[in-house]
This record gives structure tokens, sequence and C-alpha cells, in this order.
């Protein structure tokens, strides 16, 4: 028995879920007799690999012998298991039949509706557990958080700062962290990012990153670059997220000459080579600028100038300018790469629309 535990657990823990669930069936077979150790096990596999049918054959022989009521593993396992197959109401069903209902159970739960993002729901759990005196860990935090940032919940947010304050936990997990921090930026609340960020006791390329494509976003590139300027005061070197981040800041906020000295100095000071996203928002900085000609020059010593996306961005600028000459031309490329893709013929209609010339063709 052991032995087959040791074997399905290792192959569930190492992200092989089929593996583990045909030794389970080798194990049976052989005449060896599952344990709560082993059905946890097999339930976490059959979530792992989204198997809700077979989740569900282990779930009637677990009741039948009444392992449920006995063991917490087991029955937050289950939650866990119909929760990450998206059978929700299922989940919900086991947990609502449980008689004793712990963290780890809430946990399984309210992870899952964060997961199939039914945030609403998340939340109601998480305000249910908290009703029936049960006290919430890092895990609840970091899902409920990103449900207040997924649908703006800024109020119940900024409480659950104050609850995780209150309980010192901030300092003791960089993932909740992140989690507060991008709560924030997602609710549009960057100044409050920021003032927390600094506060923050560990702060690494993830954690400014999610700041500088917040003010990206917001097309604040003066802030993301100062952002950016900190992280390597810091002594933090950015990785490929990093550039792209502040690369796009640069392109929103039309920046051009900022974007050029930091896409040259990508591969000199950073040691990287520019992806198809940073050359993507290179183009898009130069189309913003109205630099068409040279938009289209850096798509020609891309390694891979036949990618339709780079070239359906550079469309997407030249709206701002109606430019039908340089548009033509774009678009007869983006089309030669992919025919398919529907959106060119609206932005070429954008374009003639914004020279005052509809219907010219």
């Amino acid at each position: 028995m052991t032995a087959w535990n040791v074997l399905i657990s290792g192959y569930t823990e190492n992200g092989h879920g089929q593996k583990a669930l045909e030794c389970f069936e080798k194990m049976k077979h052989q005449g060896v007799s599952p344990n709560a150790i082993t059905f946890v096990s097999t339930l976490r596999a059959c979530a792992s690999i989204r198997d809700c049918d077979k989740g569900e054959e282990i779930h009637a022989k677990i009741e039948r012998k009444d392992l449920i009521s006995r063991n917490p593993y087991i029955r937050s396992s289950l939650v866990a298991m119909y929760a990450k197959c998206g059978f929700l109401v299922k989940a919900r069903k086991v947990f609502d039949h449980l008689l004793v209902r712990n963290i780890v159970t809430w946990n399984a739960l309210i992870s899952g509706y964060a997961q199939q993002d039914q945030y609403q729901e998340a939340l109601h759990s998480f305000e249910r557990m908290q009703s029936e005196g049960i006290l919430p860990d890092v895990v609840p935090y970091i899902c409920v958080l990103k449900a207040c940032g997924k649908i703006g919940a800024m109020d119940k947010g900024q409480r659950i700062h104050e609850q995780i304050i209150s309980r010192s936990l901030l300092g003791k997990d960089a993932i909740l962290g992140n989690a507060l921090l991008d709560m924030y930026i997602k609710c549009g609340m960057l100044g409050k990012a920021q003032e927390l960020l600094e506060k923050l006791p560990v702060r690494d390329e993830v954690t400014w990153s999610s700041l500088i494509l917040g003010y990206a976003e917001q097309e604040q590139g003066h802030e993301a670059l100062n952002c950016f300027e900190k992280m390597q005061n810091e002594g933090l070197i950015p990785n490929v997220v990093t550039l792209s981040c502040v690369l796009s800041a640069c392109s929103r906020s039309g920046k051009l000459n900022e974007a050029q000295m930091l896409f040259t100095n990508m591969t000199t000071k950073y040691g990287i080579n520019p992806t198809l996203e940073h050359y993507t928002c290179m183009v898009m900085a130069f189309g913003c600028a109205g630099r068409i000609e040279k938009a289209i020059s850096l798509i020609k010593t891309m390694p891979h100038s036949d990618e339709s996306s780079v070239w359906i961005a550079l469309l997407g600028a030249c709206t701002k300018w109606g430019n039908v000459k340089f548009g033509r031309v774009i678009f007869d490329q983006a089309l030669q790469i992919d025919n398919t893709f529907s959106g060119a013929y609206v932005l070429m209609a954008n374009i003639f629309a914004s020279a005052n010339m509809q219907g010219d063709r």
C-alpha cells in the first residue's frame, strides 16, 4: 500500500495525472484496497487533468467507505476536484453537505470560484467563511484580492488590505503583496499601488513590472519610466516582461525617443534579444508618432517579418493619421500573410474615414 501511495502521489505532484490514475487502476487490479491517502492523491490527479468523470467515480467509492466525514483532506480534495474541473455547482453541493468545514475546505471552494472567474461568488464565500468564525490564511486573501481587482471592487479591496495589515501578514508572503498591488492597479488606483510598492519588504522584477504596465495602460509614460529607473536603482535587472511593459508605456504615451533608446540598449545593456512583442511595441511607437516609413523599415529587419500581428498593429496606428497611402501598403502586406483576419478590413475602413475618403477603393 505505501509503495503504491508514494508512486501515485509522485506522479500527481509532478504533473502526471493520467499516469497517477493508471497506477490507481493497477493497484486495484492487484487486489490492494485504497486508503484515504490514495483517494486524496487520485482526486488531485483528476483535478490536474480535468477528468471529472473519473473524479465522480472515485467520489462514489469514497462515500461507500464513509470517508468524507472522517477525513478533512478528502473533503477539501473533493471540493477542489469539482471546482478545478469547472463543476462549481457540484463543488458547492459537496461543500454544503459537509458537517465540518475548516479553512482547507473553504480555501478549496474560494479558489475554485476565483479560478473559474466567478468573482462575486468568491467574495460571497469569503464573507461567509468569516461570518462562521474561520480566520482566513494567505490563500483566500490572494483569491479575493484577484476578485476585487477583476470587478473593480476597490472598497472591499481596501477593507481586505486593512485586515492583512492588522494581522501583520504583508511582510510574510511576497505573493500576497503582489496580489494586493495588482488589485490596486486593476482598480485604477496607481498612486495607492506605488505607495504600497514602496512599503513592501520584498520587491522583485514582477512587482515593478506590474506597476509599470499599470502606468502604461493609463498612458502615463513619465511615471512608468520613473518606476523603471527606481527599479534599476535597487539593483534589479529588467527582464523580457519588464522591457515589454516599459516599451508599451513609451509607445502609448508618445515617448518615441525614450522607446528608441531602450530598444537600442536591450541587447547591449541588458543582454536581451528583442521578441515579437518588443518589435510590436516599437512599431506602434513609430506609427503613433507618424513615422510610418520608419516602422515599415523596422518590421523588415525583424527575424520573422511575416508575422501578421505586427502589420495589423501598424495598420491601427495609421488610423490616427488617416494615411491612406501607407495604409494600403500595410493592408496588402497583412492580407498576404493572413487573409482571414476580418479586423484588417475594419481598420482600413477607419483609415479611409479618418482621411474623409469613405468609399474610395
